[in-house]
């Protein structure tokens, strides 16, 4: 009988320990609180789900919105407005959601009694972190360890390879939808910047910021600063926003319009502020490295 009551005690306390109340900060500042494992989760924000399929927890997924090209599951609608039927009727034990646009959706959840977490990484030390916070609520928290480490290993040995060369490009980073008349470049506080920079280029709107880092510049600006390499974010490979720049009259003498340096990255992959963001990195490293 003592036996017994010892065995069962251990397995108590062996429950108590596994389901202890636990609390993490979102990118919104905000406390949220868990109770018991997260097993089932909606993930109402493309970028998120990246972090998911980098920490293979997608089998935790039950809903996602019909943006997402990153995990297969039942969809839930658009980003905004959430549709809160759909999510109540799944059951989650958590929404993941990003910040901006979506902050609003926050209230919405929690006055329909659905616990929501807030991802909205700004830089690539905000990406590592998100990794480990991420897999830590899932319960994989070795895994996230593993992946934001490595994550982080690779973006600080190419930032130490590109510190090495001597010479630098001068790189505008030009987000170009119908017409050269108005360019969003990404200056100070993006995490463009950052990247350009950890792969060794010099961003001739560093000097600037706006939005999130963002602003709106015309083609007098890519004159004055006439840089060496231009980059042009494109969804699916579209090269309509290079084609303009390449044909726009006015821009012929620019030395990366001049020398056939004009080059596409993935939008899909820039914008979102994800692991996947380092295929992106290397792509520059390789492009910065090859300028001479």
């Amino acid at each position: 009988m003592k036996k017994f009551l010892v065995s069962f005690f251990v397995v108590l306390l062996s429950f108590v320990t596994v389901f202890s109340s636990v609390t993490y900060v979102d990118d919104l500042a905000r406390e949220v609180t868990f109770d018991s494992p997260v097993n089932q989760v909606i993930v109402a924000a493309p970028s998120i789900s990246d972090y998911l399929v980098t920490l293979k927890c997608e089998e935790k997924v039950i809903g996602i919105t019909d943006w997402d090209t990153h995990i297969k599951s039942e969809k839930i609608g658009n980003m905004v407005p959430l549709n809160l039927e759909k999510i109540v009727s799944l059951k989650p034990d958590l929404v993941f959601l990003t910040g901006g646009f979506q902050e609003p959706e926050v209230k919405r959840l929690e006055n329909a009694g659905i616990k929501a977490f807030v991802i909205n990484p700004g830089t690539f030390t905000d990406i590592y972190k998100s990794l480990m916070t991420i897999g830590t609520i899932l319960g994989r928290k070795e895994a996230a360890a593993k992946a934001a480490n490595e994550f982080r290993e690779k973006y600080i040995s190419i930032s130490k390879q590109a510190m090495n060369r001597t010479n630098k490009p001068k790189v505008f980073y030009a987000s170009v939808y119908n017409t050269v008349t108005e360019i969003w470049t990404a200056g100070t506080g993006s995490v463009v910047n950052e990247m350009i920079a950890y792969a060794g280029g010099l961003n001739v709107a560093a000097p600037y910021t706006g939005n999130n880092g963002w602003l709106s510049v015309g083609p007098e600006f890519i004159l004055s600063t006439n840089p060496d390499i231009i980059i042009v974010p494109s969804y699916y490979g579209d090269t309509t926003g290079k084609e303009l720049l390449m044909k726009a009259p006015g821009l012929k003498d620019v030395k990366a319009v001049k020398n056939g340096r004009v080059y596409i990255v993935d939008e899909n992959i820039v914008s979102q502020t994800s692991p996947s963001i380092i295929k992106v990195l290397e792509e520059l490293n390789k492009i910065f490295g090859e300028y001479k």
